[in-house]
């Protein structure tokens, strides 16, 4: 008797079509002004005019048709523009204060616009992140695997079917804004052995305990620790209280709910994360040399000091740099175009030799808005095909390949599946610009094998280091 064949999963491809022939509305409305230019010219002056007005037409021109790096002309124009501005009234820099008092009741966090507010739930201990800006609520919880690699393929495709559940249940739930996997690998792995051991072992132990007790001793150095969190963005409930004075049972709720539904598929949830946690979450983002412990370990959890940010950051071009580490972060652009098996990601969370935070954010859709974005872009497909047969351009494959992706896409949400905006994120970590190039060269090879294709996001390290490195569920980029 044969085993069944482990289940795969193909993912859609990354969407380019527009308005018209593949140009987006903007480069529509500057192509249509290069040629509205050209023909005033030509009726007020004639061929002089035409040329006298080619400055002008010929650079809307350019900005509508020239690629660069992949990405259309007019799709940089908002990042260098928000970068210079940013740039030219210092805002790139980042620098706390301390010794002027504490900045206020909220938290402060470069890369997050405004002020953030941190209660806990008077019930559950839990910590709740308050975005009044975008009127959510964060809760985080904190997860631990059980070896999903060494399971066999039943086992794993029953936890790949019941993390899917999982998903298409929150696409049922108007709530529940967006959510975010966040992994991060850092140093000390084995120091739970070697804290064990040097509580347990016998001081008269034999020869053959001591090499051992070196071993661990090495390990604790060259051992990678594997962590991994699960936020969820609610809407915040409406009332009058503010902070404690708020009515917080319906996201308690609401994440019992999510916690018992990740204990239905086999997931190990330790719990909501508490203040003394998410203070260690957020100071490994900024400073991951430091060790960052503020749980006193007698049961009272130390409160999230509003200095658990960065102590300075400066943001380049291309990376950003904090406390103790320089970090570039990237974006998955492509997925695997053929169908992968559920550890496609292994070389890129579990690769040794990098300090690395993948983060996959993902916001629901509900099911009939998701039916009626489908429905639209098979429209856009349609007009798109009649206008290349009209004009004699033949269509590549990459166009029919998306507009199965679609068809595959309905066929899912009539079956009965969620749909999902999702996007990761890749932020990889290092103490000197020479160690964080190699790291990124690595972290390269390992999406290689992954066969994921990542881009190097510039003009924008200060929001995507927020949205990839913080638990806090941040919108999309």
């Amino acid at each position: 008797m044969t085993a069944p064949a482990p289940a795969t999963v193909r993912f859609g491809r990354l969407e380019r079509r527009g308005v018209l022939l593949g140009l987006s509305g903007a480069q529509l409305m500057m192509l249509g002004t290069a040629v509205s230019v050209a023909v005033v010219a030509e009726y007020a002056a004639g061929a002089l005019g035409v040329v006298a007005s080619a400055p002008v037409w010929l650079l809307c021109s350019v900005l509508a048709l020239v690629s660069v790096a992949g990405r259309p002309l007019m799709a940089w124009a908002p990042i260098v523009g928000d970068w210079t501005a940013r740039r030219s009234l210092r805002r790139t820099a980042h620098v706390a204060r301390p010794m002027r008092g504490e900045p206020g009741d909220g938290l402060v966090l470069p890369g997050i616009p405004g002020t953030l507010n941190v209660v806990s739930s008077a019930a559950t201990g839990a910590v709740h992140v308050v975005d009044p800006r975008s009127g959510t609520v964060t809760a985080i919880l904190e997860l631990r695997g059980r070896g999903f690699i060494l399971e066999d393929p039943g086992a794993q495709d029953r936890r790949v079917g019941g993390w899917g559940s999982v998903l298409a249940s929150l696409c049922q739930q108007p709530d529940i804004v967006r959510i975010q996997v966040l992994h991060r690998t850092g140093r000390g792995g084995a120091a739970g052995a070697h804290r064990w051991w040097a509580e347990h072992a016998m001081a008269d132990a034999p020869f053959a305990s001591r090499i051992l007790a070196d071993l661990l001793a090495d390990a604790e150095e060259t051992t990678d620790r594997q962590e991994c969190v699960l936020a969820v963005a609610m809407r915040a409930p409406r009332g009058r209280g503010r902070g404690r004075d708020r009515d917080w049972s319906g996201i308690d709720q609401q994440v019992a709910a999510l916690t018992d539904a990740l204990h239905a598929t086999d997931l190990d949830v330790q719990g909501p994360v508490t203040p003394g946690r998410l203070s260690a979450l957020l100071r490994a983002a900024y400073d991951p040399e430091t060790s960052y412990l503020p749980d006193r370990g007698d049961g009272h959890d130390s409160p999230v000091s509003q200095w658990v940010g960065p102590m300075g950051v400066v943001e380049s071009w291309d990376r950003l740099r904090t406390d103790s580490a320089h970090h570039i972060v990237y974006w998955v652009q492509e997925w695997p175009r053929s169908d992968v098996h559920a550890t496609f990601l292994r070389p890129v969370l579990l690769a040794p030799g990098a300090r690395r935070t993948f983060t996959l954010i993902a916001e629901p859709l509900a099911p009939g808005k998701a039916l009626r974005d489908i429905r639209r872009a098979k429209v856009e497909h349609t007009a798109d095909a009649a206008q290349r047969a009209r004009i004699g351009r033949v269509e590549d494959a990459s166009t029919a390949a998306e507009a199965g992706d679609l068809v595959r896409r309905e066929q899912d949400l009539v079956a009965g599946h969620g749909d999902l905006r999702f996007a990761g994120l890749i932020t990889v970590s290092a103490a000197t610009p020479e160690e964080l190039e190699a790291a990124c060269l690595a972290t390269e090879a390992a999406a290689a094998q992954a066969m994921c294709e990542l881009r190097r996001l510039v003009g924008q390290h200060g929001q995507a280091h927020a949205a990839a490195s913080l638990p806090l569920a941040r919108g999309l980029l």
